[in-house]
């Protein structure tokens, strides 16, 4: 009964749906693009296949060393990945390109469910992180599709949205096979909205993975820079951070002349108005789509563009994690910390909290509760010296390897939920 109500509802908010598809469309064209993917129309041949699902660019690059094990382990397979934004389709293109099949992530309409379903006819769906759809779930069930939630996490302030319809989400967990959770934590969250004992695996966190691909190119010209020349970077900054961080800089540079700032924002339509934020204070400021390298006379670069954070990373010497200073719980610092770079953040980061744990007490992150604490500690690290930044380094490659292998036991829980798989 729930769920029918939930399809009603569904149906009722579809023309809506469509229509904001189409308003946000005009900041960013992308998202009108192979819209009727969204509604199940999409083109498979017949093979063995199994579907990796990632909302965004977060959970897509945390999916790296997974498919990439899943491409080695099933090479009788083919691997459909699958988006909800243009960012995150963008980024599994440039990740993956041939090696997989990609489209974007259909509504979650009984009848789109099942044309999805009957022209991917996958072996397996792994969701990344926490996607919850009880369309989907009953269909895959009613299939026979065993489905994994990989890297499952669920904050406190997510379970208790939750349980505002538990009886909906009850029913839908019960056709998921397994929920292989970030952390005991997260394991117990689950548990409250109604998954069993026998779901429940707690795995660790994927994300301490990206270790294993992480690579400094430090010939790229984006990396050349004056030896005495100090730079921090923000990272997926959010409406109303960017002026805090353009505050903070302002302050920062009276003590740090030839400090730069590189800004990138979350998302790609507040571009351009960030841009006229940055020009307002009166820096020099360019953006990374109109130039290759770091003019020295520049005081701060936009960072427009799309896939170049890992540039960021190995040139900063602080990065402070946007969506923190807000309350959209924060990003995923690990990004940051792979390149041996330390990282601040406001209060906000429940989205992330064991990994900042893990960082927080080895010393390798810091979470300031205000502007004030938090200006004082990127000072704090901006005056860092050499020997004790390649100390940092260390101990940042000794603490990611010692939570690596969170893939091979997914692997693993694949390997189970298909016995009958030929590798």
């Amino acid at each position: 009964m729930y769920r029918l109500l939930y399809s009603a509802l569904w149906y009722l908010l579809c023309p809506f749906i469509l229509l904001r598809l189409y308003l946000r469309s005009r900041n960013n064209p992308d998202y009108k693009l192979n819209w009727q993917q969204r509604l199940g129309y999409i083109h498979c041949a017949q093979a063995p296949r199994i579907w990796l699902h990632a909302v965004s660019v977060g959970e897509t690059v945390a999916a790296k060393p997974l498919v990439e094990s899943l491409i080695k382990q099933y090479p009788n397979h083919t691997l459909l990945v699958t988006n909800t934004t243009p960012t995150g389709s963008q980024t599994a293109k440039r990740l993956f390109g041939d090696l997989v099949e990609h489209c974007f992530f259909p509504y979650d309409l009984p009848h789109v469910i099942t044309r999805f379903l009957n022209r991917a006819a996958p072996d397996m769906l792994i969701i990344m992180e926490t996607e919850i759809w009880p369309n989907l779930l009953h269909h895959c069930g009613k299939k026979n599709i065993p489905v994994l939630i990989a890297n499952a996490r669920l904050s406190a302030r997510s379970t208790k949205g939750y349980l505002k319809i538990r009886s909906l989400i009850n029913d839908a967990l019960l056709d998921v096979s397994t929920v292989a959770c970030r952390s005991q934590q997260d394991a117990d969250h689950f548990q409250q909205l109604g998954a069993k004992d026998k779901q429940l695996l707690v795995s660790g966190n994927i994300k301490f993975d990206v270790i294993q691909g992480a690579k400094n190119d430090t010939n790229h010209p984006l990396l050349q820079k004056d030896s005495d020349r100090k730079v921090l970077v923000a990272a997926s900054t959010h409406q109303s951070e960017d002026e805090i961080i353009l505050s903070l800089f302002t302050k920062l540079k009276k003590s740090y002349p030839n400090l730069l700032l590189i800004l990138a924002p979350r998302h790609p339509e507040r571009f351009n108005n960030v841009y006229q934020s940055c020009q307002e204070t009166g820096f020099v400021t360019q953006r990374r789509s109109e130039s290759l390298d770091m003019a020295q006379t520049c005081d701060i670069i936009l960072g427009d563009s799309l896939g170049e954070m890992a540039l960021w990373y190995c040139t900063a010497d602080v990065v402070f994690i946007g969506g923190s200073l807000v309350e959209t719980g924060g990003h995923n610092p690990l990004e940051a910390t792979v390149y041996g770079v330390p990282v601040v953040a406001g209060p906000h980061v429940f989205n992330f909290t064991d990994v900042f744990d893990v960082l927080c007490e080895a010393k390798l992150a810091w979470v300031e509760n205000d502007k004030t604490s938090l200006e004082a500690r990127i000072k704090t690290l901006l005056d860092t010296s050499p020997q004790a930044l390649e100390a940092f380094r260390l101990d940042a490659t000794e603490v990611l390897k010692k939570h690596a292998g969170v893939t091979t036991r997914l692997i693993l829980e694949c390997d189970r939920l298909l016995p009958n798989t030929h590798n």
